[in-house]
């Protein structure tokens, strides 16, 4: 059967989610495994043997990821890519990080602050009267 170039191109951006592919959500999950389990593995007494072979194997997923081809890429199908989607998310994220650790900051110095009782000079005063009064 004959595909027609429409949709194949219709089949390639189902496999697109916010316009970024599967290999790019494997890399992003495999490392971030990689690292957590690494700093996991560290505590451990052949930890550090642990964390250089899983980078190993990480980085070896990854150059094979990176070379495999992706397929044909006509010049009639390309459309108009946004080239400041990355620099834009990372953005958002950096920023929503700011705020997330700027609030929790703020809650813990200032709405957790504790407050301590001061000793006014009436207190006093009636602490020495009442040591007269007996004496």
């Amino acid at each position: 059967a004959v595909v027609s170039t429409q949709s194949t191109g219709r089949m390639a951006a189902d496999r697109l989610v916010f316009g970024i592919g599967i290999g790019l959500f494997i890399l992003i999950l495999m490392w971030s495994l990689v690292v957590f389990i690494g700093i996991v593995t560290l505590r451990w007494s052949k930890g550090g043997i642990v964390t250089i072979s899983l980078i190993s194997v990480a980085a070896v997923v990854t150059i094979i990821l990176i070379f495999i081809p992706r397929g044909d890429i006509n010049a009639e199908n390309l459309e108009p890519t946004d080239e400041l989607f990355i620099p834009r998310i990372l953005m958002i994220c950096f920023m929503s990080l700011s705020v997330i650790i700027g609030s929790v900051f703020w809650f813990i110095f200032k709405c957790v602050q504790p407050v301590y009782a001061k000793h006014s000079a009436a207190m006093f005063e009636r602490a020495a009267y009442r040591t007269q009064k007996h004496n």
